[in-house]
């Protein structure tokens, strides 16, 4: 019995270490994270400057409009 429950947890720790070094996919990742890094700091950007953004469509809009005529 004793030895059975050893060559499981030899067994689990081979499949642990196997998965830990494997690098097949990492830059998958890699590039995922820096499109989620990128995509959150351009919508902390347009959080901080969207009266900014705002104004300056809103003043393009009317100098359009103004033109126009």
């Amino acid at each position: 019995m004793q030895e059975m429950f050893a060559a499981i947890a030899v067994r689990a720790q081979n499949t642990w270490f196997r998965a830990r070094d494997e690098e097949t996919g990492q830059g998958l990742v890699e590039y995922a994270l820096i499109i989620v890094v990128v995509s959150l700091g351009s919508l902390v950007a347009l959080k901080f400057l969207r009266d900014e953004i705002s104004n300056l469509f809103n003043r393009a809009g009317s100098s359009i409009r103004t033109g126009a005529n």
